[in-house]
């Protein structure tokens, strides 16, 4: 009987792409299985003793059977990847179910142990003032001195952060303390906890996202201030791509922003619309006075306000106003419908 070579030859070559198909979809199960928490929905914290002498293994068994993680496999896998089997330290940890492995892996490797760190979480559209109260209030500072530190900003902190070359001399950091989840050493330096702030926003402010600033003819302190105006004023996730566009669209106009974010933080308020009183205040904060951009920003914006300020929708709206009841942004493309939107839903 003759041996068909090349029939083999294909059957090899398909065997041979299977197993490697097969392996690729293993890898990234295990992969998603290390990346994901066993269980987002679970906050709750409970202790976890690494004892002296433990090596990975026990320590990723223990983990499984507290039902940290979903298989002490991801685990072991993770450590080895990232070559940090001997840095692992014992001590006394907090853990969640909601935790990711890499997370726990950095808590084991700087040794954060039990009452050493305090975990403090800085939300979207916080001024300094706010930082400020919330840092003293888990008492990491005294009240006043974050404050006082923005207003001290050395040069040779701004010279570190390429982002902050194009911010005036007269500015502080206000915008660029990136709001997110932090853990602090208790004896922390107000210099330390800024810092970490200013290294967050580096990391999330990637090249591509710098890139596209440009691309849109502004300084990233340009658009840090409007992406900050953005936050403040969209009531939503969803609304802030077209609520940048609504101002972006002011702007290329030279029509003014008439924010009422702008004209409340010269008044230190809350409003959901200025008086008419505010609107006379002579401040270049207050938009509905003086065309352009304010001086800086009003608020540090998460992420998604500063992504939706460098890609804003493509819209031909000029008003917005945000409904009382559930937040959401009505737009406009005249001053006649944002009347009668105005007399629809806010009167």
């Amino acid at each position: 009987m003759k041996i068909n070579k090349k029939k083999i030859v294909l059957s090899f070559i398909g065997l041979i792409l299977i197993l490697l198909f097969i392996g690729f979809v293993s890898y990234l199960s295990i992969q998603n299985k290390i990346i994901k928490p066993w269980n987002v929905m679970d906050n709750n914290r409970k202790e976890f003793v690494i004892e002296s002498g433990e090596g990975v293994k026990q320590i990723a068994a223990n983990l499984e059977s507290e039902n940290l993680i979903s298989g002490a496999d991801y685990f072991e896998i993770y450590v080895w990847q990232k070559k940090m089997a001997s840095k692992l330290q014992a001590g006394k940890y907090e853990l969640s179910p909601s935790m990711k492995i890499e997370d726990m892996v950095d808590l084991f490797v700087g040794g954060k142990i039990v009452g050493n760190e305090i975990s403090i979480t800085i939300p979207e559209g916080y001024s300094v003032k706010e930082i400020d109260q919330r840092l003293a209030q888990e008492g990491l500072i005294n009240e006043g001195q974050f404050i006082e530190f923005d207003n001290n900003i050395s040069s040779s902190l701004v010279s570190r952060f390429e982002f902050l070359k194009d911010k005036p001399q007269e500015a502080g950091l206000q915008g660029f303390y990136f709001p997110d989840t932090y853990l602090y050493y208790k004896d922390s330096s107000v210099a330390a906890i800024a810092l970490k702030m200013l290294v967050n926003f580096d990391i999330k402010l990637t090249s591509g996202l710098r890139a596209e600033i440009e691309k849109n003819h502004k300084t990233i302190f340009e658009a840090i201030t409007l992406a900050s105006i953005v936050e403040k004023e969209a009531g939503n996730i969803e609304d802030m791509s077209k609520v940048a566009s609504v101002f972006q669209n002011r702007l290329d106009i030279d029509k003014a922003l008439e924010s009422d974010a702008t004209v409340n933080f010269i008044i230190g308020s809350h409003r959901a619309q200025a008086t008419y009183e505010d609107l006379k205040i002579d401040s270049p904060y207050n938009t509905y006075k003086y065309k352009g951009l304010v001086p800086g920003p009003i608020a540090n914006p998460g992420l998604e306000a500063i992504k939706a300020v460098i890609y804003p929708e493509d819209t031909d709206y000029y008003y917005f106003l945000t409904e009382r009841e559930n937040g959401r942004a009505i737009f406009s493309k005249t001053y006649e419908e944002h009347l009668r939107n105005k007399n629809k839903y806010l009167d």
